[in-house]
């Protein structure tokens, strides 16, 4: 008899996977009358959470397995994904394992790779494994395609966040993303997508780039050729945190940067640091949602290992396309 899943249990009762995930494990926003109908549907249709009993009946390790690519681990964006990815294996009575670039042997049921780097060695050696595998974010030529891939449109924030700009009067834009040379895909993307809106709204693109983790001296001399060389009337950042860092700096060569009012220098970040950049008035922020982000690629996976698809599964994650405070992060 095949194993029950959260997804049969989703499908059955006409509810999301987060919500009966939620009603199982006892948390999350759910209602008392919810809780008792998914728990009864449950025992109805012999659904097992103990995860020993899971592990016997379908030879499980108990585990599911992240690996976040050394290049971009420090930026806190892929610090919420991962949580948001154990609010998930926990959801369905897994662990989570974080691997890293020496890791060798994958003793999980299944992994999610985020920004995968082009030809990663532990990418290439996971996939070499045999096990499930979710990609999240867009990667690079791989041996085989994608099991499961979801992903963040990272043209229509780079477009939201123009629009939004011209908007309130930009009209000389300029760009500083990450180096995409052996970067994660979303940095070659963003800029791309910033050249190609000026080149559409017949505005000059002018785009620098800076390594994952740049000097005080490397993100001066950029800004400083923005704001005198250029004179820019805004500047759209691509990495995470590197607004906030930027803000002083803007201040000493004499551009006060001020989302809010009519005439301010514009300054906006296209992933919005929770502590340093969401809710700011000096800096228009892009809210990614990297916790749902990190849940929704896990929920991905749990499908993926779960129903055997015929085809590859591929997903969008939306980000919150709006100004949003610290406190709305998901």
């Amino acid at each position: 008899m095949p194993t029950v899943t959260i997804v049969d249990l989703a499908r059955e009762l006409g509810l999301s996977k987060t919500t009966v995930s939620d009603a199982l494990v006892g948390s999350g926003r759910v209602s008392e009358a919810t809780r008792q109908r998914v728990m009864t549907a449950a025992q109805s249709m012999g659904y097992v959470s103990n995860r020993a009993a899971r592990s016997l009946r379908r030879r499980s390790t108990g585990a599911f397995g992240l690996y976040i690519p050394s290049e971009v681990r420090g930026l806190s964006f892929y610090m919420h994904f991962a949580f948001g990815a154990a609010d998930a294996a926990a959801a369905v009575g897994r662990d989570l394992t974080l691997h890293t670039r020496t890791s060798e042997h994958f003793q999980v049921d299944g992994a999610v790779v985020i920004d995968a780097l082009d030809e990663d060695p532990v990418v290439e050696r996971m996939l070499s494994a045999s096990i499930p595998i979710v990609f999240a974010g867009r990667s690079g030529p791989l041996p085989t395609e994608p099991q499961g891939t979801i992903e963040i449109d990272h043209a229509a924030v780079v477009d939201f966040v123009l629009g939004q700009l011209e908007s309130t009067g930009t009209r000389r834009p300029g760009y500083i993303g990450l180096e995409s040379f052996h970067g994660p895909r979303w940095a070659a993307d963003s800029a791309r997508s910033f050249e190609q809106w000026c080149l559409r709204e017949r505005f000059e693109p002018l785009v620098f780039s800076l390594p994952a983790d740049p000097s005080e001296a490397e993100l001066f001399a950029v800004l400083e050729r923005l704001v005198g060389e250029c004179e820019v009337d805004a500047i759209v950042f691509g990495p995470q945190g590197l607004a906030a860092r930027a803000v002083p700096m803007l201040h000493a060569l004499g551009k006060a940067p001020d989302a809010d009012s009519e005439n301010g220098f514009r300054v906006a970040s296209l992933a919005g640091d929770p502590v340093s950049e969401l809710g700011s008035s000096q800096i228009f922020a892009v809210d990614l949602a990297p916790r749902s982000f990190g849940r929704e690629a896990m929920e991905l996976l749990v499908e993926l290992s779960t129903s055997l698809p015929a085809a590859p599964l591929h997903r969008y994650h939306s980000a919150n396309l709006s100004r949003t405070s610290p406190s709305s992060v998901q």
